[in-house]
C-alpha cells in the first residue's frame, strides 16, 4: 500500500511477543478505540508475515510505537 496521506509507517512482525491471536486481539482492539476506524487516522497492512500501521501524523504512530513496545518506525518511499 503506497497512500502518501500515510507515510507514517509501524511495523508489527508476526511472532514473540505478539505469538497469539489473544495478543494481536489486543493491538488491533486499542488502536481502534485510541485511534478510531481505519482511514482517517490510519490504514492497515496486514500480510503473513507482519502488520504495518500506517499513520496520516507522525504524533499518532509514536503513540502506537510507545504502546507497542516491539513496533519498529518506517517511513513510506515512494519510487517515480
Amino acid at each position: 500500500m503506497q497512500d502518501p496521506e500515510f507515510a507514517h509507517g509501524a511495523h508489527l512482525a508476526w511472532g514473540r511477543p505478539y505469538d497469539n491471536i489473544t495478543k494481536w486481539d489486543e493491538v488491533a482492539t486499542w488502536g481502534i478505540e485510541t485511534f478510531g476506524l481505519p482511514g482517517d487516522r490510519y490504514i492497515t497492512e496486514i500480510n503473513v508475515n507482519e502488520m504495518v500501521w500506517w499513520f496520516c501524523d507522525p504524533q499518532d504512530r509514536m503513540l502506537f510505537v510507545l504502546r507497542n513496545g516491539q513496533a519498529q518506525c518506517i517511513e513510506l518511499s515512494l519510487q517515480a
